[in-house]
């Protein structure tokens, strides 16, 4: 059984963050979920690698997304973004 521990800043200023058990079925939809306030609205995982950000899809893997990063996961900052993401507003 393997773990990893991803860290989700819950703001822009990185002082908030959390840090999320991942196994390889995690979601990104779990992480939101485990993230996000009681109650809060539409929320999204973003991830910012050398000054860009993308929303990550909620049927996303985590686990084998971070194993995909490899070394350079040590780049990649997730971030909590509390608004409906681009991506998943498109779609419906």
């Amino acid at each position: 059984f393997f773990q990893m521990i991803l860290t989700v800043f819950l703001s822009n200023n990185e002082q908030i963050l959390t840090e999320v058990p991942i196994t390889p079925e995690t979601t990104c939809r779990d992480v939101v979920e485990f993230c996000k306030e009681p109650g809060e609205g539409s929320c999204h995982l973003a991830e910012v690698w050398r000054g860009n950000e993308r929303p990550i899809p909620f049927d996303h893997m985590m686990y084998d997304h971070l194993q995909k990063w490899g070394p350079r996961r040590e780049e990649v900052k997730f971030f909590l973004r509390h608004e409906e993401s681009p991506t998943e507003s498109n779609e419906q």
